[in-house]
């Protein structure tokens, strides 16, 4: 198997309570050793975001908007699956944590 550099920027989206998905942009980027074809997959959608013909490497920029955890692959003739990166969404759980209070405090 050919070497792969796979990144996806940013890897990460932290929802406020307000909010309820992540709107953002995300960039991939790929670099192999040797030309390749191959496509760019979202775990959630069956057609690719977009494929390279004979390419040693590659970089697509789109928006996101997600709110649960994404992954993103590489596969080549739209089968094998050879690298694949998540796109993570964490939610800010602030009122689901208890407050620490000094044992001694009433209020």
């Amino acid at each position: 198997m050919p070497a792969l550099q796979f990144s996806l920027k940013p890897r990460l989206c932290v929802l406020t309570e307000e909010e309820d998905a992540c709107y953002d942009q995300l960039e991939v980027r790929w670099k192999a050793e040797q030309q390749m074809s191959l496509c760019l997959y979202q775990s959630d959608m069956d057609q690719p975001l977009r494929c390279w013909q004979e390419a040693s490497e590659g970089q697509h920029k789109f928006i996101i908007s997600a709110t649960r955890n994404v992954t993103f692959q590489l596969r080549e003739n739209n089968q094998t699956t050879l690298v694949s990166e998540a796109f993570e969404v964490i939610h800010d759980q602030k009122k689901y944590r208890r407050q620490r209070r000094n044992p001694w405090s009433f209020f």
